[in-house]
């Protein structure tokens, strides 16, 4: 039986491995990435690159890193480095002149090698950000992108064996503590909400839920708000994720995948958070 019940919608997709946000199949793997270089790879627009700065000094804890320009990348095409940079998808609205990628990912991305069209035998470490960023966005979506990463490579480095790494292990104990969902508000971003009838949010999550300007969500991860998580989505052409993050660190509560046009936060998403909490607070043998 699986422990936690969004398992199961989601396995129903061919790219499920998604869920893992990186591609490691071996523990050794890991660990030698440890060792790895990163570049973090700035774009000319300066928000993006403030932004990503920001981002990863205060929250990349993984590997040793440094910053280059990506004019400047042909110092790097010898030695053992990965590069952190971002990929835009076809539907999204940025207008940054970043990367896209062969799966249409609208994500930061890390890769064995660097190129504006991220290669899928290149990519490693993945982190869903939102389809719509404007200039005073980036500094809300890289700092979500970097601890979604970063909160991937420090569960796999943990990973007891390479069956571990596998996507149905590690979204059933990813992150470990989902206890951490029960006594969280749950925040919306207005017009995200899609209920029926008499359906009630706070009833179907059993807890608090609160739709509210995106602004106050970013608010909360701002200031790194241990009393929220928050529901958002990253849509490509064949598929909308959806997530629950902690506003703190941005611990994965939730993901499932559905059609694009179906990205709202419904009675089935809040129902399957509840099945989590309750899951989550059974003794563990």
């Amino acid at each position: 039986m699986k422990k936690y019940i969004f398992l199961l919608s989601f396995l129903s997709f061919t790219l499920c491995s998604f869920a893992q946000f990186g591609t490691f199949k071996k523990k050794e793997d890991v660990e030698k990435f440890k060792d790895t270089r990163l570049v973090v790879v700035l774009f000319p627009d300066s928000a993006y690159s403030a932004s990503v700065i920001a981002a990863v000094e205060r929250y990349w804890t993984f590997t040793g890193y440094e910053f280059a320009e990506d004019t400047a990348l042909y110092r790097y095409k010898k030695g053992d480095y990965a590069f952190m940079y971002f990929s835009k998808s076809k539907g999204s609205k940025i207008k940054t002149r970043i990367a896209s990628s062969e799966e249409d990912m609208n994500a930061m991305v890390i890769t064995r090698k660097f190129s504006r069209r991220v290669a899928a035998e290149n990519l490693l470490v993945y982190g869903f950000c939102s389809n719509r960023i404007d200039t005073a966005d980036w500094e809300f979506e890289t700092t979500r992108a970097v601890q979604l990463m970063n909160n991937y490579l420090n569960y796999a480095i943990e990973a007891k064996s390479n069956s571990d790494l596998s996507s149905s292990k590690m979204m059933s104990d990813y992150p470990s503590d989902k206890s951490q969902l029960v006594d969280k508000k749950l925040l919306i971003e207005d017009r995200q909400l899609e209920l029926k009838g008499k359906e009630e949010a706070t009833t179907l999550f059993d807890g608090d839920v609160e739709e509210v300007d995106y602004e106050e969500i970013h608010k909360a991860i701002r200031w790194q708000d241990n009393s929220y998580v928050y529901f958002y989505y990253s849509k490509d052409e064949k598929y909308c994720n959806k997530l629950v993050v902690s506003a703190a660190n941005s611990e994965l509560m939730y993901f499932t995948s559905e059609s694009p046009e179906k990205c709202k936060c419904n009675a089935k998403d809040l129902k399957e958070l509840k099945n989590i909490k309750v899951e989550a607070l059974k003794p563990r043998n």
